[in-house]
């Protein structure tokens, strides 16, 4: 009568077969579906940024203007332009096109860096994209750092950066 049951004489059935299998292949669905959302890579990378013309702010993390810092623009692994922010820690750099690596130098403060763009196409969107930079103390690197294109991103950056 055992053998009808479809068990071996002398082998008990595992109990809880299906719900271990159950829970298992929920366990499994639910971090491959999280992976995405939940467990991101740590470093957020950006893309480079798309602009038609190069000029920006340079701030440390109390959104204080910093003057007389050296900006580049660097392009395969020479500098190609340069310039200095102003007292109101601002700067520009005229008739550049192509793809550039835009850093700013490492002084009492970390240095920052993010790919760009830089076309003179007509642009979809009528709106001049500005850099704003945030650099963090000196001790610090890169992560400290931020190069951003838009204004709420960039005071949004600078409340969390002043909690700190």
């Amino acid at each position: 009568m055992s053998n009808m049951m479809g068990i071996i004489k002398g082998v008990q059935p595992q109990r809880g077969f299906w719900l271990r299998c159950f829970l298992d292949g929920a366990i499994w669905t639910a971090l491959i579906l999280a992976a995405p959302v939940g467990f991101s890579s740590p470093i957020d990378i950006p893309g480079p940024e798309h602009l038609t013309h190069v000029d920006g702010l340079v701030v440390n993390t109390a959104g204080h203007a910093i003057a007389d810092l050296e900006v580049t623009l660097v392009k395969d692994d020479k500098v190609a332009f340069q310039a200095r922010t102003n007292k109101s820690g601002e700067f520009h750099f005229e008739h550049v096109s192509g793809r550039y690596m835009f850093r700013v130098a490492r002084s009492d403060y970390a240095p920052a860096a993010r790919e760009i763009v830089v076309t003179d196409e007509i642009v979809t969107r009528v709106e001049h994209k500005k850099l704003y930079v945030i650099v963090g103390p000196g001790a610090c690197m890169d992560e400290c750092s931020a190069v951003v294109t838009s204004k709420r991103e960039f005071e949004r950056d600078i409340r969390e950066k002043q909690k700190h």
